[in-house]
């Protein structure tokens, strides 16, 4: 299969998996899209295995004794913690990263949360649970975001009831919001207080005088 060929594929795939993603509305529904996208993409037959002799018309069949190279758990573990931030969510269910205030969920204000970047991508978890979700722009040096922008909240068991009075889309700031740069703070310098041991004893007078 040519490289154009390959990606054409690749891209009608994404789109049809792309609508179907856009129709969820809770993380339940996506997983469930996920695992029936897997299925028709791996097991139905396709196009463009109709002409082969051996009777291998999905890709399952084509490719099935194919298997992923093993990685040692620990090189697993390290390449991922590169790209995950731990923070704990403030009293109204936020978090702060890089400049930026996300919203997570206010009902576990105070717990510990996970924010996990992949490319242009940015999910804030807890406990392996996607609460919200952002997709980010960068500055040309490819590490300071430039916009955070789509926030996606899911819909889980820890979602606060509270929610619904601001889930409007009018506020979407309240979302995700650009903070001020981190400022030096100017000390200054403490006053040095030289305190004086006071005369004990009126001065000694001096011979001749008056």
């Amino acid at each position: 299969m040519g490289k154009p060929y390959r990606d054409a594929i690749i891209n009608l795939q994404r789109r049809l998996a792309d609508y179907h993603f856009a129709q969820v509305t809770t993380w339940e529904e996506a997983k469930a899209v996920h695992a029936q996208w897997m299925n028709d993409h791996n097991y139905q037959a396709h196009w463009a295995h109709r002409a082969r002799e051996d009777g291998r018309l999905s890709p399952a069949e084509v490719l099935g004794w194919v298997r992923g190279r093993h990685w040692d758990p620990e090189r697993v573990h390290r390449v991922f913690y590169t790209r995950r931030s731990l923070r704990k969510l403030d009293a109204t269910g936020c978090v702060r990263f890089r400049h930026w205030r996300l919203y997570g969920e206010l009902g576990l204000a105070r717990q510990s949360a996970t924010l996990w970047l992949y490319g242009e991508t940015l999910t804030l978890e807890f406990t392996n649970t996607p609460l919200s979700q952002f997709t980010v722009s960068y500055q040309p040096d490819k590490k300071h975001f430039r916009q955070i922008t789509e926030p996606r909240l899911f819909e889980t068991q820890y979602r606060s009831p509270q929610l619904d009075l601001w889930d409007s889309g009018a506020v979407e700031w309240r979302l995700v919001r650009r903070l001020p740069e981190y400022t030096v703070q100017q000390h200054q310098a403490a006053t040095v207080i030289s305190w004086i041991q006071p005369v004990l004893l009126p001065p000694a007078p001096q011979a001749g005088g008056a």
